[in-house]
């Protein structure tokens, strides 16, 4: 992935984006919409390669709501080898209540 030095002094990035995915649990789409946090060491991202992964990896997938937020630290956490990243999903159209998952 792209990515560039932390000659900034970044400490902290909040990043918002959505996601369609497919529960297969649920047998309904709901909308991923995802808070990534990052605390930055050496590399920030481009931000453009965070939606490429979320268009291509996780958008139109079946998955639930847990492992989609799972897939996406865990490529961040790959890619940028970051301090510390926190993936949160609130997802409000599902065939539940509404849930915001963490990890």
């Amino acid at each position: 992935m792209p990515k560039f030095k932390n000659e900034y002094g970044v400490s902290k990035i909040k990043y918002t984006q959505k996601c369609r995915c497919f529960c297969p649990i649920g047998k309904a789409d709901y909308t991923n919409n995802f808070t990534v946090t990052i605390t930055p060491k050496k590399w920030i991202p481009d931000y453009c390669e965070i939606d490429k992964f979320i268009r291509e990896q996780l958008d139109g997938k079946s998955l639930v709501i847990e492992d989609a937020a799972c897939k996406l630290k865990q490529w961040l956490t790959g890619e940028i080898h970051p301090y510390w990243v926190e993936v949160e999903s609130d997802v409000t159209d599902g065939v539940h209540g509404h849930v915001t998952v963490t990890v």
